[in-house]
């Protein structure tokens, strides 16, 4: 017992020298921010009068008050503003730029683009807005292979990617996706942007259930994770098939509708880009098909990312206050392009009635589909018709906000919970000793309102600190 005793004061007499203890002086290289709220969505909490110690792009320290001593310049006064982990987009075509339509013997075929010059401006747009990480979900392989080593070199200025290369498809797009037709063509598509270094492999909607089964087959095969944008295959069945991720508000299989209204959505009267509000209006969200869909998913873990904005633009498409929102941060080039290129050509003032009145319908899905525990993550669809790079990520926030999710969640959703998507919340998405030195400065506080992301004044991307008004106008 005596023993005991003295072995346990002898404990405390180390505890007690090891808290008097003077920490080890910061590395000379190191920045120290200082006078700010620091915001951890995490954790849901608030640190007034916060500091974050910054060495060699990663965090070495957070806390609240005057923090280690550095020299004069390496002290930076941030005036009260509020810190948040860089943002994540997981949704940003960012090498994809106009489309055009190449007639060769005869035949029309529509052609991507892949130009540096609106690769550029959508990097540097994208870190302006507080966007550090993005998932591009498909585009040329060796474009996106291009684009990591550029940003990995410092040549651009850009968020880190995790990207697919060509989707997968059952017909080609030259410099977006790939036609595939059997298991082999499947398997040498996967191999092929593996070793060109990709993370993802995306199949789209026209792959069968057989086709999109050895996609997710391949890609396990090859260590790498699967998305998908899948109509005629119901997002239930295609999370029982092993896929990761699912992509856009669309979850419009004919599978989850009533037999009655089943037969109408697959009548003559289905044309193009209305199916995006057709389906909508003969959904039944609270009818068994979708409760078990949303069960199955949170199930399984499956992420969504709805890109709402992209179909908000499209559904207000004769309206520029909602249409053009932000368009003064695209590029002119993409501007031009979406005169001939958007997903509302033909549409009349009928079909743009009858697509905002399914508008309350999609956002009550995304509450759902929040409440359920399904995990979403923040994407934009970013090189669609006019979805601006990093300022509707912004945006996408407020719409999940506007659909009754409260900002700490939405704000969660565009940090570690996308970390998590991604595999790297180990890394990034969230503001602790370790951590990448991704951060976002705000001159407002978006956890008490997600609106107020929109008020970004600065970036640190990997430890380089970013004015966001430099980046805007191509000064960093």
């Amino acid at each position: 017992m005596l023993f005991a005793r003295l072995r346990a004061l002898a404990t405390c007499a180390l505890l007690a020298l090891s808290a008097c203890a003077t920490p080890p002086p910061p590395p000379a290289d190191a920045d120290l921010y200082v006078n700010m709220t620091l915001l951890d969505p995490a954790t849901q909490t608030r640190t007034a009068n916060g500091y974050i110690l910054v060495s060699q792009g990663r965090i070495l320290a957070v806390g609240r008050g005057e923090g280690p001593e550095v020299a004069a310049e390496r002290r930076h006064d941030m005036g009260g503003a509020y810190a948040l982990p860089g943002l994540i987009d997981t949704h940003a075509h960012v090498t994809l730029g106009r489309l055009s339509v190449r007639v060769e013997d005869g035949r029309a075929a529509l052609v991507a683009a892949s130009e540096d010059e609106i690769t550029e401006h959508n990097a540097r747009l994208l870190v302006a807005m507080g966007v550090t990480t993005i998932r591009n979900p498909g585009g040329a392989t060796d474009a996106n292979a291009r684009y990591a080593r550029r940003v990995a070199s410092g040549e651009l200025i850009g968020p880190t990617a995790l990207a697919a290369g060509e989707i997968l498809d059952a017909t080609p797009f030259e410099g977006l996706a790939i036609g595939v037709t059997d298991d082999a063509s499947i398997e040498a598509a996967v191999a092929y942007q593996a070793e060109a270094g990709m993370q993802y492999v995306k199949l789209y909607h026209l792959l069968t259930e057989a086709q999109i089964e050895a996609g997710t087959a391949a890609a396990r095969r090859h260590r790498m994770r699967t998305i998908i944008h899948t109509s005629g295959v119901s997002w239930e069945r295609a999370s029982a098939l092993g896929i990761d991720s699912i992509v856009h508000a669309m979850p419009i299989s004919p599978d989850l509708l009533t037999p009655e209204n089943r037969a109408r959505y697959q009548g003559p009267e289905l044309t193009g880009g209305k199916a995006f509000y057709q389906w909508w209006e003969l959904v039944d969200l609270d009818g068994p098909e979708m409760r078990s869909m949303i069960a199955e998913l949170a199930r399984r873990r499956v992420t969504i990312d709805l890109t709402l904005v992209v179909f908000q633009k499209q559904f207000w498409g004769d309206d520029p206050s909602v249409r053009d929102h932000f368009i003064e941060y695209t590029h002119p080039g993409m501007r031009e392009n979406w005169r001939t290129f958007r997903f509302d050509i033909g549409w009349t003032q009928d079909d743009y009635t009858r697509a905002r009145a399914v508008w309350p319908k999609i956002m009550r899905f995304a509450r759902m589909l929040y409440e359920a525990g399904v995990p979403l993550t923040i994407g934009t669809d970013l090189a669609n018709p006019f979805v601006a790079p990093g300022a509707d990520v912004h945006t996408e926030m407020r719409l999940y906000q506007d659909a009754g999710i409260p900002s700490w969640a939405v704000l969660r959703m565009a940090t570690n919970n996308a970390a998590e998507t991604l595999g790297l919340d180990e890394s990034i998405g969230r503001l602790s000793p370790g951590y990448e030195a991704d951060i976002v400065f705000t001159l407002a506080d978006p956890s008490r309102d997600v609106a107020n992301i929109e008020n970004v004044s600065g970036v640190l991307l990997n430890g380089v600190r970013y004015e966001t008004r430099g980046l805007i106008v191509g000064r960093p």
